[in-house]
């Protein structure tokens, strides 16, 4: 307990203010303001609070669920304190990807919840996703990779498909499903939702979930600036500028980073900036939240080698890659506005406008695509609440203009426009949903979600082939239902079932000869989940296990005509279930001057085609190729006087069929990470850590990425791999200041 001190006597006043969740923006009921250890006002279920008292005063905040914050204070103007949820109570965070106002302990869903790492800071996202059970991201480089969750996604070539993500309320995912995550700055991310399978009503109907990422709103000080300064392998560099200031109901933060290497393979220099501003402001019962991303970037492309390639010599590049000096380079600008208004304890509105552009250019072997794009749309959600029943309603319209050009390559060299098209593509998911208090321990959340989707092509090029033409699919009603329990206060039960669906691409419509297939079907199936959650041994152990079966049909797959032309046909139905484990044991706690602490994410899969015919070879029964049959990530964290950090992590991924035939096999690996962390406390409202590491400490020879059915065309050997990093070390020093 703090111990406060009345810093100035006088007459009495009114204080009066609110209690915010200082990521979310949600009120907090039940906070106690504290002056020298005595309560003298409690937040209501809206956050407010009130008492009379001295003209100025220090108090302090206090809320099982967060950090205790002290403030001083004074009478008679709106007062506004900013919560920061506390991590080590992680099942109490209120979450918003797969219902609003719900704790994650209760989802009623396969959920992961990942708060930022402030002594080992994620950099890049693939350090964050991996920390979930049930999803798998492959990295062919910094600038390719691919999300699979419960094997979903895994037949896109070189990018994510079938999973929606959002920055905030900005979508991340484009009109045609693609998702691109790699060039995020992690650093400014408080923490990651991700649902696995069809689960969030409020999103959308994605078969393979919906992934969140949370910005950090949190600014406690006047003023603090964190600066980061990295040197690792191959070049690379690394510099981070993040500022933030507040006052009373207003916070703005802002931050810049650059990040570049050579890369350990040819072809594959990476330059990136990013640049970010967020701002808040709080008046009354409401909240604005503004959001602008920019993104600059300008990588290489290596692309995927052959076999005896990969084994000898897996710094080469693709040969044809190499010759042309293949590369992509885009600006993007992402950007959101957000209104969150209370109207009472029960009623609650948000409404988001968001803006994205990108200008983007790649260089390739066969052709050079010069694209632009632009999306608007919004996202409005009304919410009521009763005593037990709580009714929630919205839609999101999402609107697109894509104009996209072909030019011959003559070595690199860009020569005569041979395609110009545009694209219009819009969808609208109109949603609600229903939770419902059974009792005090058990409770029951059904939604649906209604999907219009439609699309055009405009072919501008004067020629003798005409692919121009329109699309629309018939609505689809996605819906689901969950429910929770406890079957002690400390253990959790969850089960669940919904229905989702993927519409395909219009690059995976537009047949060989350039004409729409009319006859592609989306994919769709249903998902079911089972499982249990809770802690066990005095809060110790943390676990969530959960068991799911996915029945889905029409697969969209990549039937490939060569490098460049490739198209999407629907290959009958499959099956994905597995089992998903997260344990989290605390070893050694206060008061030891030393802690220690094992987190384990495990997967156990099988996903198979139960029917799949494809020109007369029948692979029913076989594994989809591409997925890894389990997956596991251990992390040991060692601490000393909470200066002093050393972590272990432990990364295995078991065998993947390459080809539909499941004649070619890639054994799997295993990785093994190490790090360490020193604190530095430098004076008043400063401090920073050292920090260094080694990748692939045994410098383990492995494909980070791999493409399924690579194609082969003449006499080149198909080109399977994306060869992993070989042992590699960073140094990186984060220095912070606050008034």
């Amino acid at each position: 307990m703090l111990v406060l001190l009345m810093v100035s006597t006088g007459s009495y006043g009114q204080f009066f203010g609110r209690c915010i969740d200082a990521q979310t923006g949600e009120a907090v009921a039940g906070a106690t303001i504290r002056k020298s250890g005595e309560i003298i006002a409690t937040s209501d279920p809206s956050g407010d609070f009130f008492f009379q008292g001295h003209s100025v005063i220090i108090v302090s905040v206090q809320h099982p669920d967060y950090k205790t914050m002290e403030e001083q204070i004074s009478p008679n103007r709106e007062l506004f304190f900013l919560l920061t949820p506390d991590q080590q109570k992680i099942g109490e965070v209120t979450v918003s990807a797969p219902m609003i106002n719900y704790q994650s302990k209760k989802v009623p869903a396969g959920f992961s919840l990942i708060p930022a790492d402030s002594i080992h800071p994620n950099l890049s996202a693939i350090e964050i996703l991996e920390q979930s059970p049930g999803v798998f991201m492959q990295k062919g480089a910094l600038n390719t990779g691919r999300i699979m969750i419960r094997g979903i996604g895994s037949r896109s070539p070189y990018a994510t498909t079938r999973i929606r993500a959002y920055l905030d309320d900005i979508p991340l995912t484009s009109g045609d499903g693609n998702t691109t995550v790699e060039d995020l700055e992690m650093t400014n991310i408080a923490r990651t939702e991700i649902v696995r399978g069809p689960a969030s009503a409020l999103y959308g109907s994605g078969l393979g979930g919906i992934i969140i990422f949370h910005p950090d709103h949190t600014q406690t000080e006047p003023f603090s600036a964190k600066t980061l300064l990295q040197y690792g392998p191959f070049d690379q560099t690394k510099a981070l500028v993040n500022t933030g200031f507040r006052k009373n109901k207003s916070v703005i933060k802002a931050n810049i980073a650059h990040t570049q290497t050579e890369g350990f393979r040819e072809n594959s220099n990476y330059n990136r900036w990013n640049g970010q501003v967020l701002f808040r402001h709080h008046f009354g019962n409401h909240a604005l939240f503004f959001l602008t991303n920019y993104t600059r970037l300008n990588a290489q492309i290596p692309s995927s080698i052959n076999e005896p390639t990969y084994r000898e010599t897996p710094d080469k590049a693709a040969a044809n890659w190499l010759e042309v000096e293949g590369f992509e380079k885009y600006d993007k600008w992402l950007s959101g506005v957000t209104l969150k208004s209370d109207f009472s304890s029960n009623i609650s509105n948000k409404a988001s406008l968001f803006l994205n552009h990108i200008n983007a250019y790649e260089s390739r072997p066969f052709n050079i695509l010069d694209d632009r794009m632009i999306t608007y749309g919004l996202r409005e959600e009304f919410s009521i609440s009763f005593e037990k029943l709580e009714l929630t309603a919205g839609a999101e319209i999402f609107s697109e203009q894509y104009d996209w050009q072909l030019i011959e390559t003559n070595s690199g060299s860009p020569g005569d426009t041979f395609a110009d098209n545009h694209e219009n593509r819009f969808f609208a998911n109109i949603f609600a949903k229903t939770d419902i208090c059974l009792n005090d321990k058990w409770q029951v959340s059904t939604g649906a979600n209604l999907h219009f989707l439609k699309f055009s092509l405009e072919d501008n090029f004067s020629d003798e082939q005409e692919v121009s033409g329109s699309y629309q699919y018939n609505p689809v009603l996605s819906p689901r239902i969950g429910i929770t329990g406890e079957i002690t206060p400390e253990i959790t039960f969850y089960s669940s079932a919904g229905h989702g669906f993927s519409p395909p691409s219009v690059e995976e419509t537009l047949l060989p000869e350039g004409n729409i297939n009319p006859d592609l079907k989306p994919e769709e199936g249903w998902n079911y989940d089972l499982g249990v959650r809770g802690n066990l041994l005095n809060n110790r152990l943390n676990f969530d296990i959960t068991g799911y079966f996915v029945a889905l049909k029409n697969l969209l797959v990549t039937k490939r005509e060569s490098e460049e032309i490739f198209y999407g046909i629907n290959a009958g139905q499959t099956s994905h279930y597995g089992i998903e484990s997260m344990l989290k044991l605390e070893l050694l706690s206060q008061p030891l001057p030393w802690s220690a602490a094992l987190n384990l994410n495990h997967t156990w899969m099988k996903n198979q085609f139960d029917t799949f015919d494809d020109d007369n070879n029948d692979y029913s029964g076989n594994q989809l190729p591409g997925i890894p049959d389990q997956h596991l990530r251990s992390d040991l964290n060692l601490g000393y006087r909470d200066k002093t950090f050393l972590r272990v992590t432990w990364k295995y991924s078991g065998q993947i069929f390459l080809n539909d035939a499941n004649s070619k096999k890639y054994n799997g690996h295993h990785l093994f990470d190490v790090s360490l962390s020193q604190q530095i406390k430098t004076g008043t409202g400063t401090s920073a850590s050292i920090q260094g590491g080694i990748n692939n400490l045994f410098d383990q020879h492995y494909s980070g990425m791999v493409l399924v059915n690579a194609p082969s065309f003449g006499n080149a050997l198909p080109r399977y791999y994306y060869p992993g990093a070989p042992i590699n070390a960073f140094l990186r020093i984060i220095f912070k200041f606050s008034t």
